[in-house]
């Protein structure tokens, strides 16, 4: 009898000790504005859960009131700054949802894709879905703002997305240029031409495309890729090999020319 006495007391003072230990909690206020107060104080400190909280509670009590389009901008905020970007975002596309006059829905279609960017993985290998969000929802910012002062922020935001789905398919490319399949290989090289054209590895995808073509003795297919890589660009360090890929073309043909004749 006496154990379960003890066994009763431990457990109803690890639960007391839970509860104690538990979410932060901001009061309850009686009017938004004052509940809004309470949460923005809690986010100026950097309390991001706390604030959370807050500004839930302006959305969830005080639905109609006018500072609760400011108080949902700051709970996405609040994720964001925890760096829960994912969340983050959600809250942000939230607000462009259901408020969709607020003063906060430009900088809330911003900061979505950076929540987007921000929660891709590290490595350009791994699955970049969010990156493509990311991208997608930058240039929706930019066609619907474009008087926005975080025009060029974003315009950078997605070139360092862009850069990165490029070598994702780059590499992808060069694997298979590396396992002499020069035909798929040829296919991401395309892409990468196709989709990411001002990106830093159009430039690379190019020659390889026009190697790729070589390696197929393709040689005017080739000679074509290898000339129009000089024209877009003549300071490029591979145009020497260009040059070299050129005169190997040159003597191919002739070549094939002087056989046919005779």
């Amino acid at each position: 009898m006496k154990k379960r006495i003890k066994f009763v007391t431990g457990f109803s003072l690890a639960l007391i000790l839970l509860v104690g230990c538990g979410a932060p909690v901001v009061k309850m206020a009686a009017n938004p504005e004052e509940q809004f107060s309470l949460a923005k104080h809690e986010f100026d400190k950097k309390h991001w859960l706390k604030a959370t909280e807050g500004f839930q509670k302006v959305i969830f009590n005080f639905p109609g009131a006018t500072v609760v389009d400011t108080a949902q901008y700051y709970l996405a905020l609040s994720y964001f700054q925890s760096k829960d970007y994912e969340l983050a975002a959600v809250e942000f596309k939230r607000l462009i949802s259901n408020y969709p006059r607020s003063s906060f829905v430009d900088q809330s279609q911003y900061m979505a894709g950076v929540c987007y960017l921000r929660n891709t993985p590290g490595h350009y290998a791994l699955d970049q879905e969010d990156l493509k969000k990311a991208t997608e929802s930058l240039q929706d910012f930019i066609i619907d703002n474009p008087d926005s002062p975080l025009i060029e922020d974003a315009k950078k935001a997605i070139a360092e997305g862009q850069t990165k789905l490029a070598r994702k398919d780059y590499e992808s490319g060069m694997v298979y240029f590396k396992m002499y399949d020069y035909a798929a290989a040829t296919v991401y090289f395309q892409y990468v031409i196709d989709n990411y054209t001002s990106s830093e590895y159009a430039e690379s995808a190019l020659y390889r495309l026009a190697e790729s073509a070589f390696k197929q003795a393709k040689y005017a297919d080739a000679a074509g890729k290898f000339n129009n890589f000089i024209s877009i660009y003549p300071s490029s360090k591979l145009i020497p090999k260009t040059k070299e890929y050129l005169q190997k073309i040159t003597r191919q043909l002739e070549t094939v020319d002087a056989s046919s004749k005779s």
